[in-house]
Parts: C-alpha cells; structure tokens; sequence
C-alpha cells in the first residue's frame, strides 16, 4: 500500500525495534509525536473505514455459497473488526505509540488488504473490488500525509457512513480524539430529521450551520431556528431535530464522554416517544440550556483583535460530574502564530480563511471546513496565510471543576 516517506520512516523503525528485541534506543521523541499523530489518525477511521468495510462485506457473504469464496470474507471481516476494537486502547505518549500502536495498525491494514487483493474472491465477487478501492482510498489520506490528518465535512467519503441502530440516520465521523469525536449527520430531504433519542452516559453539542431551516427539541422544549447555532445536551436529555428545510441537511455534532471508552454515539443511543406538543422557547432561553446562534458569535468574533479565543459553550452546560462535560471555543487568530496545548485531546474545526498547522514537526495547510486533531500534551502552531480572517472552532472534554470521575481508558 501507498504511504509517504514520514509514514515508511516509522514503520521501519518499528519494524527495527521488534527485530532487535523491542529496543527503542534509536527512537527519538519525534517519533513518538509522529507515531501518535498517525495512530490518532487511523483510530477516526474506526467507524467510517473499518466498520462500514466490515459491514459492506458481511452483506456480500450472504450472497455467497462458496466455502473458499466464504472464509477469505470471513477473516477479511474479522481483520476489519480487530481495527474497528482498537479504538477502545489508549495511544500511549511514549514509544509504545510506535513499537506497538502504530505498527499493530499498520500490520493489521496491510493484512485486510492482501485478503481483499485474493484473485479468487475478486473475480467471484465484483463489489469486493468496490468494497476495497473505497478501503484504500479512505486510507490514503492516513499513510500518505504526515501525521496531521484532516477531514472536511463538505466532503463525506464513500463507504464511510454507518446507520444508527434504531434512529435511521446515516453519520460519518469526522475526527476521533481519546474520549470525544466530531461527527456529521446526513438527513435527506424526505426524513424527518434526527428523532428524538437521548444518551445514558454521554454529552453531545448539536450545530447548525446555514443554510438551515428547522426545529431543534431539547428536553420539552424547542426552538425554531434558520440560522448557525450550538446546543450543549446534558445525559438522560432528550434531544431531535425536525428538518423542515425541503433539502437534504447535515447535522454536525461533538460527542463525548469520560465514562466510555470507544465511539460511544454508536452504542449509547435510547430512542425516545417524542412529546405530543413540545413548549416553544426562545433557543437562548434556559430552558434551551441557554444555546447560542453560532454564526452570529463568529461573525462578533471576526471582527474582533486578533489572538481572542472565546468560550462558546462551557463544560458545565453540555456536563455531569460523572461523564464531564464538552467544552467549544472559537478563536480569532489573525496574522500571528496561536500557540495551542492541553492535557485533553483537543478537535480543531476551521470556520473561515487558510492556515498553516503545525504540530509534533509535523506542517501542513488547512482551510475552510477542514478537520483535525492536536493529541493530548502536544502543541499546535495556528498561523493564518491567507487575507480572509482566520477563525476556528475547537472542542474538548474535560472533568467538570471539583468533579471526580473513573477515567476508563486512561
């Protein structure tokens, strides 16, 4: 498989470590950035590749009464899951990150492939040959960049959106951190929208970017909005969105959580009865969990100094003491260097301009709608490049002040 010099690098590396009884006396702490940029890198294609993959070729398996056609699909669908499961480890910040996160991967996507690439299977079964372009090209954009991995969310890949159980929604994951993710829902034009469900132990942040027309339900309550907008949720709350645009519409969401581990907006999905008449509330309105018109705060904030990064939505709004609570912020960074770090994986989404990313030695030139990850205890240098005001939203989870949480994966 195609993978750049960065990427070949560190695998050689690792490939020399565990020839030579697993010594890292030749790996440099610039490794261990890479290793971990990489390996956040492969953990967001957990869903949107690996699971979508993997349920792609369980539907060709039916199709087949072949045994030998039938046991190459089944270990290919057993390598996919394996993948798929890794996202529930942490990436550790030494050089296990390389010697034994990302070489696992590595070795693992390179096996999926080769049983995909059998000559009997392929000739057996034309999608198989689809199912595995769409593989390679999703994971093109891992092995050939050089750690900072981006995703757009005008942009959904193909075979890389899953249907959540019960609900009916397509979503692609956009970006995948330690305990939070960046999301998309799709809803066509004929749906309704995104029923009414909550989540037992995670906290989501519903956004709305125009062109938007709809009704957004939290709790009781809701509020018409036809214009940006960002919704923190608590747990146990019931929240939808009713899609009265007359097009198709996405929704993007943050979800997170410090009691699961995994990508929990899979698996932590109630749906819920919708109330017979929900209470129309002002979106602002407390009731509403004091929301805000999300484009209206970038819009202010634009127009403010440079260098400003503002609380949007705090911890506390979208939080419990147990699963902690989704914090965004929206930065103005104007034409000099923003120095970002934190001991949470932070999720960077740009709203407007271009920019210079770099992160761990790694550079690389981001736009509007672009996507992508800082790892925990690393920095990141934002630096704007064009003349249109550079402005980003970014999110993490955190503990709730004085709060004492089980942290499952750490």
């Amino acid at each position: 498989m195609q993978a750049s010099d960065s990427y070949r690098e560190l695998i050689a590396k690792a490939r020399w470590s565990h020839e030579h009884g697993r010594s890292i006396s030749h790996i440099t702490q610039g490794d261990v950035n890479g290793a971990r940029l990489f390996s956040y890198a492969y953990r967001s294609q957990s869903i949107g590749t690996f699971h979508a993959a993997r349920v792609a070729l369980e539907a060709e398996e039916k199709h087949t009464a072949s045994s030998s056609a039938h046991s190459f699909l089944t270990r290919a669908q057993r390598v996919l899951k394996q993948l798929e499961d890794k996202v529930v480890d942490p990436v550790p910040q030494d050089a296990g990150a390389l010697i034994s996160t990302l070489f696992y991967y590595d070795q693992l996507v390179n096996l999926a492939a080769e049983i995909l690439d059998d000559a009997g299977v392929r000739s057996s079964f034309a999608r198989v040959e689809f199912i595995r372009q769409r593989l390679l090209d999703n994971l093109r954009s891992v092995r050939m960049s050089n750690g900072i991995y981006t995703a757009s969310d005008c942009v959904l890949p193909e075979q890389g959106a899953f249907v959540v159980p019960n609900l009916g929604i397509s979503i692609v994951p956009v970006i995948y951190g330690d305990h939070h993710s960046w999301n998309t829902a799709f809803l066509t034009r004929d749906q309704y929208g995104v029923p009414v469900h909550r989540h037992r132990k995670g906290v989501e942040i519903h956004l709305g970017f125009s062109p938007v027309k709809g009704v957004t339900i939290l709790g009781g309550s809701c509020a018409e909005v036809d214009e940006g907008y960002a919704m923190p949720i608590r747990p146990m709350t019931d929240h939808g969105f009713e899609n009265t645009s007359g097009h198709d519409h996405v929704v993007p969401f943050v979800f997170g959580s410090l009691q699961m581990g995994g990508w929990g907006a899979f698996l932590d999905v109630e749906p819920r009865p919708p109330e017979a008449d929900f209470i129309k509330r002002p979106l602002r309105s407390g009731e509403m969990n004091h929301s805000v018109f999300l484009e209206q705060e970038l819009h202010r904030l634009a127009a403010k100094a440079a260098g400003v990064r503002e609380v949007i939505i705090s911890c506390e709004q979208s939080g419990s003491a147990e699963t902690g609570g989704l914090e965004l912020a929206a930065t103005n960074a104007g034409g000099s260097p923003i120095e970002l770090s934190a001991d949470y994986y932070r999720i960077i989404s740009v709203r407007s301009g271009r920019a210079r990313v770099r992160i761990g030695g790694a550079e690389s030139e981001v736009a509007a709608h672009d996507h992508f990850g800082v790892p925990a205890a690393m920095s990141c240098s934002i630096t704007s490049i064009g003349s249109e005001p550079l402005v980003f939203l970014d999110a993490l989870i955190l503990p709730l002040p004085g709060a004492l949480h089980r942290n499952y994966l750490h």
